[in-house]
């Protein structure tokens, strides 16, 4: 009687995202901010001007949501006290710097056409910014609710995301109309606390900081579902792969 030779088991990555995915996850990281950047020298060098300099500032503020929450996620991962509580740490300033990364989209506010650059020109320098740091906030997004899954649910997860969701908006008004900054709540807090606590007190004349946050949070979070939809997919495919 001939016996049926199963196939090797495959040995399951470490964690959701295997070392070696995440190292792809940073170089695509690194690709978009380059080519951001690189659209910039292009201007800068043809004009000789800087207009548009904020635009790298910016960029470097979205990075730090991406790194923390890499570094949360692999500290989480060890399993151990040490590595909680670095997390935990992590997750706090995560939060914090969330709103830098789809911060980028509103900088659309500051283009105009120019003589010294084709506007098409500067309307692609602006969507390659937008859309890195939309990139930047959604990984970072999708890892600190993977992180928040494994500890308590899918369910528990979900309203992490949304929450973050509808604060970055608020934080992105905070930042767009308001001009306060992600640090002013550690160095100077007194002012921003007051301010929104004046929203909660008087919410029919801040009904501007309750619009725009509420727009801007589901209009993120169409975007992070489809990315979901399609990592969800995509993670299914290799399933049904084998």
């Amino acid at each position: 009687m001939q016996t049926e030779t199963l196939p090797p088991a495959r040995k399951p990555a470490s964690g959701r995202f295997a070392l070696r995915h995440q190292a792809l996850l940073v170089f695509t990281m690194i690709i978009c901010s380059g080519m951001s950047m690189f659209l910039f020298v292009i201007r800068m060098v043809k004009t000789g001007g800087t207009v548009y300099a904020s635009l790298n500032f910016n960029l470097m503020l979205a990075w730090i949501p991406a790194v923390f929450a890499l570094i949360a996620y692999n500290a989480y991962r060890k399993g151990s006290c040490l590595g909680a509580v670095i997390a935990l740490g992590c997750a706090a300033v995560w939060l914090l710097f969330f709103p830098n990364a789809p911060y980028l989209i509103t900088d659309i506010v500051h283009l105009r056409p120019r003589e010294e650059m084709p506007y098409w020109f500067d309307q692609i320098l602006y969507m390659a910014f937008a859309f890195t740091g939309c990139y930047l906030g959604m990984v970072s997004l999708i890892l600190m609710q993977a992180l928040v899954r494994r500890s308590l649910g899918w369910i528990v997860s979900w309203i992490f995301a949304l929450g973050a969701l509808v604060a970055g908006g608020f934080g992105i008004y905070i930042g767009r109309f308001l001009r306060f900054n992600s640090w002013d709540l550690l160095m100077n807090p007194k002012p921003l606390l007051k301010e929104i606590l004046d929203w909660f007190r008087h919410p029919r004349s801040n009904s501007d900081a309750f619009i725009f946050a509420l727009t801007f949070s589901v209009f993120f979070a169409a975007i992070y579902f489809v990315v979901v939809a399609i990592l969800n997919l995509r993670r299914a495919e290799s399933h049904e792969g084998g």
